[in-house]
């Protein structure tokens, strides 16, 4: 109770102690309740049960008085009135939806600022990417998605930061890099990079980031996709709070948009009655109208280009709005409460194993020096385990990390972990060797060059966490994003596919006698092996190695029936099915893809070398 309330309720008290009779009784002249007219703030409950609302009292008889009267106990003048007692009322709860003014002036202007941009990026998304994976819209569809958003940052009147030209070029490079392959992977890859990227780009230009940790990123980033799926209400929302804010902006103004807009809503389903019914009354009419309608026919894909649309907007303008509320901390909470004891336990157990494994490794595997179990062979020793090498290295670098991020600083922890940390390079080095003897017999795949790839990236990023164990205020999380961008994008420009088959091929030409999976080179490998599979040298050389007839007919022409029985021609026949399968799709301008391209260039050139060119289709 306020002071206010308390001067109200002493005031009654006083008049029930000044007067004489039964103790909680007011008796007055005519057997009525006397009380001064003065707001009561609080409920009055009485003995039977009743209780008033506020500033009201409830008596025997179930009347309620209003504040500053009661009513009497009934018709007998000598009934007198129950005891009651005072009960405060509580405060009252503020409604949970309810927005404060200038929430909603907020969320008003936002609508009016990036609904239309937010229309127009779905347009353009839908445009560059609507059954369009790899063409040559996408390095257009990252530079404008940039444009949308420093367009977006310089509307709230926030300015980029200069270290994003770095994510900004990462960006681009890999939309280029996906119209210049077509393997599957790397596409999927380079899409993923984009993601991540970009969120860690609006993320970085949106908050002050500079002293955030790994795990701080990695959560930011969730938090910020599942914050914009949380919000995908908003649109409507605020669309509905930008038209009370027009209404009441032209409240003087007379306008008929909205009337003709609701005249077009009611008009359907009647036009739809009336339609019928003069159909079924007029066949000549009815077939006028079938006419009509038939040549208006909805195009098959309409559906789903609606739905790219509807998913583009909301994306956009989402994320946007809840960047725009900051809902994130800024601050990093020192999280290095765990007992420095637990980690050194379970990492000092773990480091006498690495220990161990590590010298079995320099012994046996890299000087070869020792003699291996009976019936084991070198080559099978080495030529195994590099997948399982892999992940070990891989969760000896989470292990060091959640070191670093969750448990106080020790000087025996740091030890340790410098421990694990150099014999994962030992680890590294062995999985490699093992990796390059297996390759040496069984050719390349996109898999084993893929490890090899993600082996050296290991190495630097272990590197990376050596240095953070001793120097706190290394920034861990940036460097691992440039390392890691970086190595990507020169993995994803250098094409694999093209450099596996040419290892592979020049492995056949040398050692013929030998297996080799060319089923892998037919089916596995995408077109930006056909410079490699379909050169003309090297076709010539393929086609004598693999008939005994050889493949050159008298005229200087391949044969049409050793070509197209040959792995080869079972190679330009399934690409060339693939580009045309592509193409149908979408338009010709859209899907254009300049690995696909070259391939085609490359189909063309063998068809046209075959003396039956009719056969290929056999």
């Amino acid at each position: 109770m306020n002071d206010y309330q308390n001067q109200e309720y002493h005031s009654v008290s006083k008049k029930n102690t000044e007067t004489p009779g039964t103790a909680g009784q007011i008796p007055s002249a005519d057997n009525s309740i006397q009380i001064d007219n003065t707001i009561q703030t609080g409920n009055i409950s009485h003995a039977d049960g009743h209780t008033s609302q506020t500033g009201n009292i409830s008596l025997a008889d179930g009347h309620t008085s209003q504040t500053g009267s009661a009513s009497h106990t009934g018709d007998n003048p000598t009934q007198t009135s129950q005891p009651w007692v005072f009960t405060p009322a509580a405060p009252a709860a503020p409604q949970p939806n309810s927005l404060s003014e200038e929430e909603k002036e907020k969320r008003i202007r936002h609508f009016r600022l990036f609904s239309m941009t937010s229309v127009i990026y779905a347009l353009f998304y839908t445009f560059c990417l609507y059954k369009n994976a790899s063409g040559i819209t996408y390095p257009f569809f990252t530079g404008g998605t940039l444009f949308c958003f420093f367009l977006s940052l310089k509307k709230l009147g926030i300015s980029a930061k200069k270290d994003s030209v770095f994510y900004v070029i990462a960006i681009l490079l890999l939309g280029i890099s996906t119209f210049c392959t077509d393997n599957s992977y790397i596409i999927s890859m380079n899409k993923a990079g984009i993601f991540v990227l970009f969120f860690v780009l609006m993320i970085h230009n949106f908050y002050r980031d500079s002293q955030w940790n790994f795990s701080k990123y990695m959560k930011s980033i969730f938090q910020t996709i599942f914050g914009s799926i949380g919000v995908i209400g908003r649109p409507i929302s605020d669309f509905s709070l930008s038209m009370k804010s027009r209404k009441e902006e032209k409240e003087n103004k007379q306008t008929y948009g909205q009337y003709i807009f609701i005249g077009i809503l009611i008009s359907i389903p009647l036009l739809f009655v009336v339609m019928m019914l003069l159909c079924s009354a007029d066949m000549v009419f009815a077939s006028i109208v079938n006419d009509i309608f038939s040549s208006l026919q909805i195009p098959q894909n309409f559906f789903s280009i609606c739905w790219t649309i509807i998913f583009s907007f909301l994306a956009s303008y989402c994320i946007l709005a809840y960047l725009v509320k900051k809902t994130m901390k800024e601050e990093v909470a020192d999280k290095r409460t765990g007992e420095p004891v637990l980690a050194i336990t379970v990492t000092s157990i773990l480091s006498v194993i690495y220990l161990l494994f590590c010298a079995v490794q320099i012994i046996y595997l890299f000087t070869g020096s020792m003699e291996l179990p009976t019936g084991y062979s070198y080559a099978a020793y080495a030529r195994e385990g590099f997948f399982q090498l892999l992940f070990i290295c891989l969760l000896n670098l989470c292990i060091v990390l959640i070191c670093l991020g969750r448990f106080k600083e020790h000087k025996a922890l740091k030890a340790i972990m410098t421990t694990i940390s150099l014999c994962t390079y030992i680890m590294i080095a062995s999985s490699a060797l093992r990796m390059l003897m297996y390759i040496k017999s069984y050719d390349l795949t996109f898999l084993r060059v893929f490890v090899l790839w993600s082996l050296a990236v290991i190495f630097l990023l272990m590197t990376g966490v050596l240095t953070n164990i001793y120097k706190e205020r290394f920034p861990l999380f940036k460097y691992s994003m440039v390392v890691v961008t970086v190595f990507y994008i020169a993995f994803s420009f250098s094409h694999p596919d093209y450099f596996i088959a040419k290892y592979n091929i020049s492995q056949i030409l040398d050692n013929p006698d030998e297996y080799h999976d060319a089923l892998y080179l037919t089916y596995y490998l995408s077109a930006d092996a056909a410079p490699a599979i379909l050169n003309e040298e090297t076709l010539l050389q393929l086609l004598d190695t693999s008939s005994e007839e050889g493949g050159i007919t008298e005229n200087g022409q391949i044969s049409s029936r050793i070509a197209m029985n040959s792995w080869m021609g079972e190679y330009a026949l399934r690409k060339s099915i693939h580009i045309e399968l592509i193409e149908e799709k979408g338009t010709k301008v859209r899907t254009f893809n300049l690995s696909r391209f070259i391939a085609n260039q490359y189909i063309t050139q063998f068809w046209e070398r075959l003396d039956n060119p009719a056969e290929e289709i056999s």
